[in-house]
């Protein structure tokens, strides 16, 4: 009887019509109900179906006044009194050490050389990372007070981004926050953001787009806004990223997904002894800027000198709140300008003060041998206008010369 029930269903009711109603649904009406599904894209550091573009024309031309040590600058074009400036985001192969004669080993008096430390281990290091115009981290890019600004976004990398203008203040449409501000940048695509800079200091822009993985493969960069009205006039202006990295011997992939205790840190995508030194002139006035797109925070210490602390990411201090230091600390996703007169000649050790930051790999040997510095670690080198001349303390009391002493007798 079971078998003849079912027959008969099949000829009342035929499969077809008892199928579900999605079944049916024409090829056209199934994409209409699915955009909203994610596309696949090429999992690893480079697509190559994506060709890579040669940087900007106006990528290494300095239109500002910022060194961003070892970083090219990026100018920029007008179309009208509208500053243009142009990024590419696209996979990068950078160099962070190849245990090189640091640049300001010439300038230490013979007998105080310990070249025998820089010789005793080498190390090689490069990575597979992302950024911009071919550099990682990206270009700085200098604004003034006032700026209209237009940057033309280009993705050449393997997934979508935006890109988000961190600590700018900004209509909300030009935020960057793909998947609520605007649409993903998908790979191949070009994007323009375009706004009014009403803010001076020192601010970062970086990928809001899976911004864990593609922040912590470079995809950052600083931006500089200079005031309507300085306080100050500067002489020497110098610009670091702060980053930390995980690469597992003889890899040149870092690993994005250990959290915990990086074993490389550097100054612009470099670790020591291949970061710039910086120059400067006895008497001038130095602004050094440091951002921080690290998991950790970075206590940067200077010798020979007490600094002040000018201004945050929130923009300038006011001088009433203002704090002198030997040491500033960079919490992540922040911004830190300091200031002085370079009135102290000669060499002066510029590095963070979390100690196994200084330091390549971690280690040389177990237990630890000698170690070159290594890491977040550079010098400032202030020329003396006078080589000859006695060191003075600004507040070193003026001598009295015999006459003055006779007067007083």
């Amino acid at each position: 009887m079971l078998f003849i029930f079912l027959i008969l269903l099949n000829l009342v009711f035929p499969a077809s019509a008892r199928s579900s109603d999605h079944q049916h649904t024409p090829t056209h009406e199934k994409h209409k109900h699915d955009h909203h599904a994610m596309p696949t894209f090429h999992k690893g550091w480079k697509d190559p179906h994506i060709p890579i573009s040669a940087p900007p024309k106006t990528m290494g031309k300095q239109m500002g006044t910022v060194d961003t040590l070892g970083i090219p600058a990026l100018g920029y074009t007008l179309d009208g009194k509208v500053k243009v400036f142009t990024l590419i985001a696209q996979p990068v192969e950078k160099l962070i050490t190849d245990s090189r004669t640091p640049s300001w080993q010439h300038l230490v008096p013979e007998k105080n050389r310990d070249d025998y430390l820089f010789m005793h281990h080498k190390i090689y290091q490069k990575i597979k990372c992302w950024g911009f115009n071919g550099s990682m981290p990206g270009p700085t890019i200098e604004f003034n007070e006032g700026d209209r600004v237009r940057i033309i976004v280009k993705n050449e990398l393997p997934e979508p981004l935006s890109i988000h203008w961190h600590g700018l203040e900004l209509p909300n449409d030009q935020d960057g926050s793909a998947g609520l501000t605007q649409p993903p940048i998908m790979p191949g695509q070009t994007y323009t953001y375009e706004f009014t800079v009403y803010q001076s200091g020192t601010f970062m822009y970086h990928s809001e787009f899976n911004l864990m993985k593609q922040d912590a493969l470079g995809s950052v960069g600083m931006i500089v806004v200079h005031p309507k009205h300085a306080a100050h006039k500067i002489d020497k202006d110098f610009a670091i990223m702060l980053q930390q990295w995980t690469i597992l011997p003889g890899s040149e992939y870092p690993n994005i997904a250990a959290m915990n205790n990086p074993n490389w840190a550097t100054f612009n995508g470099m670790a020591a002894p291949n970061i710039p030194h910086m120059a400067v002139k006895q008497g001038e006035r130095v602004r050094i800027r440091l951002a921080n797109m690290g998991l950790d925070s970075h206590p940067i210490h200077i010798h020979g000198y007490n600094w002040t602390e000018v201004g945050t990411d929130g923009g300038p201090i006011p001088e009433s709140a203002q704090q002198k230091s030997s040491t500033i600390n960079v919490p992540p996703g922040s911004t830190r300008d300091v200031e002085f007169v370079a009135w102290n000649p000669g060499l002066w050790r510029f590095h963070c003060h979390k100690l196994h930051h200084i330091v390549n790999g971690h280690a040389d040997d177990i237990p630890l041998g000698l170690m070159p510095h290594g890491g977040m670690f550079t010098i400032l080198y202030v020329e003396p206008k006078d080589p000859k001349a006695p060191w003075k303390h600004p507040n070193q009391p003026e001598e009295k010369s015999a006459n003055q002493w006779q007067a007083i007798i």
